[in-house]
């Protein structure tokens, strides 16, 4: 385990475009309200960091198992090129963040997914980095707390991605077991393996605003010729309304949320 600190950041412009309202905002003020757009309130994307930043205390997080790397076991093609570009853009070795941290003086275990890598996608590292991060979180008896923002299973990698939802079930199936709380919370997008595994069997399930929830996108819907699919299908407000979600919680609100919850769930 060592102190670990984010990647250096890129240059970036002063100005940037909302992706929902489409308004030119500064982007200095738009990164100090946590990359949400003032006029309409959209959660645009956040890295692993910017999330670890966001919701830790300060200087509290330590990262475990930075080193884990995948590799081709199917010789699939172009996969080794894509992992290689997604290791230079992103400064990681795969989609997950793991480590220990304190969240308001409440040590906890938290890991942290980041769509720049191969969107988010959950292949063995990420697997493996969950199931680790989980019996970590059982040995200290402490919470566990999760962000997915993912496309799904990593489909380079065949079977032994598909496993990673089995796997990942049943190491976080043991924390339940032992009554240690363990808070998912989605944001966008959350779809596909990681929905369907680890990020659904949390005893608190939280979702930002308008993040898109789902198994299957549109597309695939529409290729099953399912129809009159309702206006807001696959967002955050469906899940809530349809009780897959236990609560919406606006971004800057989340650290806030969090602390509250692990005080009622008797962590302290």
């Amino acid at each position: 385990m060592t102190n670990s600190t984010p990647p250096q950041s890129a240059q970036v412009a002063d100005w940037i475009r909302c992706d929902g309202c489409k308004h030119i905002l500064f982007n200095r003020d738009f990164v100090r309200n946590a990359k949400v757009c003032p006029r309409c309130s959209h959660h645009h994307k956040l890295t692993a960091w910017e999330r670890i930043e966001l919701l830790t205390d300060v200087n509290s997080f330590q990262e475990v198992d930075a080193a884990l790397s995948s590799f081709n076991p199917l010789d699939f093609p172009d996969y080794d090129q894509k992992r290689a570009k997604s290791m230079a853009n992103t400064e990681m070795n795969d989609a997950i963040v793991t480590g220990r941290c304190t969240i308001g003086d409440i040590s906890s275990i938290v890991a942290v997914a980041d769509f720049r890598f191969m969107g988010g996608s959950m292949g063995s590292v990420v697997g493996e980095k969950i199931v680790r991060a989980a019996a970590m979180s059982l040995e200290a008896d402490q919470p566990f707390i999760t962000v997915s923002s993912s496309g799904g299973a990593r489909m380079q990698e065949g079977l032994l991605s598909l496993m990673q939802m089995a796997r990942t079930c049943e190491a976080v199936g043991r924390l339940a077991e032992a009554a240690i709380p363990f808070i998912s919370i989605l944001t966008d997008p959350t779809t596909g393996g990681v929905l369907a595994s680890y990020a659904s069997v949390a005893d608190i399930i939280i979702a930002e605003p308008r993040a898109h929830v789902g198994f299957a996108g549109q597309r695939v819907a529409a290729q099953a010729q399912v129809s009159r699919t309702p206006a807001n299908f696959q967002t955050a407000e469906y899940q809530l309304q349809n009780g897959m979600i236990d609560i919406i919680v606006d971004r800057k609100e989340l650290r806030t949320t969090l602390i509250r919850l692990l005080h009622l769930l008797g962590r302290s």
